[in-house]
């Protein structure tokens, strides 16, 4: 008889929740494509890479995540948010320290 293998989870994992920390950032002086930096990120037990965050022409920040491209030149996505949730979650943590580090504003009238 086989032994079911249970993944352990962290607290935050069994409660539903899982959590983006450990934010770093490295600046692209002279980034092309609007780029302004890479960042990288804990979420939950696995460590993210390679997040890029970019400007748009009005001036507002976004993040890009990582892709490989096949052999046909057909984008393969590595990893990205599967939900809007999620998704803001990730916008929230490294868009929010990109803000804190340049004052508080991303070029969007809109926020303050």
């Amino acid at each position: 008889m086989k032994a079911s293998m249970q993944p352990r989870q962290s607290p935050d994992q069994a409660q539903g929740r899982i959590s983006i920390s450990e934010v770093r950032l490295r600046p692209i002086p002279n980034g092309t494509d609007g780029l302004v930096a890479y960042a990288s990120c804990r979420y939950g037990g696995v460590l993210l890479n390679d997040i890029a965050v970019r400007r748009d022409e009005s001036g507002k920040l976004f993040l890009t995540f990582p892709r490989k491209l096949g052999s046909s030149g057909r984008p393969h996505p590595l990893h990205y948010p599967i939900d809007q949730e999620t998704a803001g979650q990730f916008d929230d943590a490294i868009l929010g320290q990109i803000r804190r580090l340049m004052g508080g504003t991303d070029g969007d009238s809109t926020k303050q």
